[in-house]
């Protein structure tokens, strides 16, 4: 079974492989070997260099390889072939032109963002008690029952959009002292650390996704909130949009109150406007990221409760539902009483 993240980042450094396994060497001397059933997927840093005879070989074993640039962002992907199988394209595009399946399954991840996103902030209330916190759940709450009878996707992302900046507007508030820059959410390019933070994670999500979307043989470009556009994993994103606060969100509040993070992992002396973590930082997210995705944890769910089998199973239970009919799915919601109160949920 592959169930690790490989993650090579040291410069100079290159992959290759013999008869059973891959071979890690840095000028010249090798430095490690890699068992091939140890792993799931392998992301590289700038820098690394990987054989062509290495990446037959990951190709082979249905391992999607991700190479990163020097700023981290993902600048290209080796995936596996697809399945065989087409029914599950076929009805994922169907269920996209058809404009009442593709409006439910985007009003139900809407829904369950929103859901979930008011209960991470209600349980960090529960826990260090502030009214700010809980007039911005019961905000998002209201928000959230007007979004499930949107007619227009549109209209839909106006109230994603309006959640989100409540949701943003307290975020400062469950981050510990020498944080409190952060005034709501900013990119392309961010404007402060937090935000530098939350678009990183959120690209590892999104990353994650992907490779597991190609995995059970779905296109990944054909959404339903995000629709199609040239060159964007849309349905990654939709996927990924109830994970935002549950897992991504939850992490960079993980990194900081720890003190995993600290100011100077970040740089702002870049050529263009913006912050952007430092090659320190990168690593220092990805240390931590890798055993955090397997890590158990009973906040999330009674059973697959590590952040990367909630990925996993979120996947395959679309997958498992575009051999039939899309409209069955259900997202993942982190309070199940939420789901009873969904309207989003009907027909």
């Amino acid at each position: 079974m592959f169930d690790k993240t490989i993650v090579i980042t040291t410069p100079g450094t290159s992959l290759s492989v013999d008869s059973s396994h891959f071979t890690l060497r840095s000028a010249g001397k090798r430095i490690g070997r890699i068992p091939p059933t140890m792993i799931r997927q392998m992301i590289v840093h700038h820098g690394v260099e990987v054989t062509q005879a290495a990446m037959e070989r990951i190709s082979a074993l249905g391992v999607p390889l991700t190479f990163l640039n020097r700023e981290g962002r993902i600048s290209s992907r080796l995936c596996p072939p697809w399945r065989n199988d087409p029914a599950p394209r076929l009805e994922q595009a169907r269920a996209h032109l058809d404009f009442h399946t593709r409006l439910l399954l985007a009003r139900r991840w809407v829904d369950a963002k929103l859901a979930n996103a008011a209960a991470v902030i209600s349980r960090h209330a529960s826990n260090y008690p502030d009214p700010a916190l809980l007039r911005a759940a019961a905000k998002i709450r209201k928000i959230r029952s007007r979004a499930a009878q949107c007619k227009s996707i549109d209209r839909l992302m106006g109230y994603e959009g309006a959640a989100g900046r409540t949701y943003f507007s307290v975020f400062n508030r469950m981050l510990r002292a020498g944080w409190a820059e952060f005034t709501g959410r900013n990119r392309r390019p961010p404007r402060d650390p937090v935000n530098a933070l939350l678009s990183y994670t959120y690209a590892i999500l999104a990353n994650e996704l992907q490779a597991l979307i190609e995995g059970v043989g779905l296109d990944p470009y054909i959404g339903f909130l995000h629709g199609s556009a040239s060159r964007r994993a849309s349905l990654a994103l939709d996927l990924m949009e109830p994970f935002r606060p549950v897992l991504a969100d939850r992490l960079c509040l993980r990194l900081i109150n720890l003190g995993t993070l600290k100011p100077e992992h970040f740089q702002d002396n870049l050529p263009q406007p913006g912050i952007l973590l430092t090659r320190d930082g990168r690593l220092a997210v990805l240390d931590a990221v890798v055993p955090w995705s397997d890590q158990c944890d009973d906040t999330l769910s009674t059973s697959l409760n590590s952040p990367r089998g909630l990925l996993t199973r979120e996947v395959e239970r679309l997958a498992a539902a575009a051999k039939g009919n899309l409209s069955s799915f259900r997202p993942f919601y982190l309070l199940p009483e939420d789901i009873e109160k969904c309207p989003a949920l009907e027909p």
